[in-house]
């Protein structure tokens, strides 16, 4: 994205992550998905406000029996971009761009929005993970782990 060539005031843009999107980002976690991302951005003073909205779904693996699972995303991300002596993206609000740097490619920003959507343990719902695999699963829980699932329902 050319920021620098950006007059001031509001623009909006819509992009799709299909499956070629995440292949090319080379992200491990996504299987493949459909999600439509919104994006919206004010530029005044030069201050960039970044507005996403993203929707859709994924597919990922369960970890219980590792078949594809679909997992939802509803995401919606903010950042200010400015111009300033040198890159810094310390902060979760703000990134600062150097003053050579005429561009700007969104699509790390987009992808690691969708991920943080991603839940630490994704499993699917109570019978629908392969049913063969689901039981090589549990012949390896220890009983601890077993009164772990049961406490878990």
């Amino acid at each position: 994205m050319q920021l620098a060539a950006l007059p001031e005031g509001k623009f909006e843009q819509d992009f799709v992550c299909d499956t070629d999107f995440f292949r090319q980002m080379e992200s491990i976690d996504v299987l493949g998905g459909d999600v439509d991302v919104h994006l919206e951005i004010t530029h005044k003073n030069e201050v960039y406000d970044f507005a996403f909205e993203i929707d859709g779904d994924i597919e990922i693996a369960c970890d219980r029996c590792l078949e594809p699972m679909t997992h939802i995303v509803e995401a919606d991300y903010h950042i200010v971009v400015k111009y300033g002596m040198e890159y810094d993206d310390s902060s979760d609000e703000v990134l600062i761009l150097p003053q050579e740097q005429m561009s700007l490619d969104i699509s790390q920003m987009i992808l690691d929005t969708i991920l943080l959507t991603i839940p630490i343990r994704h499993i699917h719902q109570d019978g629908e993970c392969n049913a063969e695999m689901a039981e090589r699963f549990m012949s390896h829980l220890t009983s601890t782990d077993e009164d772990e699932e049961e406490d878990e329902e």
